[in-house]
């Protein structure tokens, strides 16, 4: 990872558009963006590795990045893939857990980093901006489970020996 300048009118039109700064005026989000870091990642590197202690919120502000459960194992699989506006980490800095799943750069990428000592330091010191970035996030942490639980659903609706079975008789 190799840090870069950039001024928060460079990537103002991005940043606006995450879900986790939704609702938080320009003077918030220079807030946030001036005790942030932004790294360049070149395709291949490893962002966060499962089952490793989470401390930074990435937010893509360019590239591509894949998130890989079992990465070091024989058979890794593909969740998902984020590119500019997402924002990944956040469930588990948030959350205080380890990583649970690994990133991986797949087209070189331009990061905004969210470290949690910056989301303590907002704590300190401005609790309503703090606030509502946790409701934020907590709300791209509620749809991402959605999104989840669709999936699940899908594929549950083909082996319905999963589910228990529900007593009609019981409604009123």
């Amino acid at each position: 990872m190799q840090n870069r300048a950039f001024s928060i009118d460079d990537i103002l039109p991005i940043i606006k558009n995450v879900t986790i700064f939704s609702g938080l005026s320009d003077s918030q989000v220079r807030v946030i963006f001036e005790n942030c870091t932004i790294v360049d990642v070149k395709i291949g590197e490893i962002i966060l590795l499962e089952a490793t202690p989470a401390t930074e919120i990435f937010i893509i502000l360019s590239g591509k990045i894949t998130i890989v459960l079992g990465l070091k194992s024989d058979d890794p699989i593909v969740l998902s893939e984020f590119g500019s506006g997402n924002c990944i980490g956040e469930a588990s800095v948030i959350g205080i857990q380890d990583h649970s799943a690994s990133a991986v750069v797949t087209e070189d990428a331009t990061l905004l980093v969210l470290s949690r000592q910056v989301l303590m330091k907002i704590f300190d010191t401005d609790k309503s901006l703090f606030s509502l970035l946790i409701l934020n996030i907590a709300r791209e942490i509620a749809r991402r489970l959605h999104h989840t639980d669709e999936i699940l659903l899908h594929y549950g609706k083909k082996d319905r020996s999963i589910y228990p079975t529900f007593n009609p008789n019981l409604l009123k």
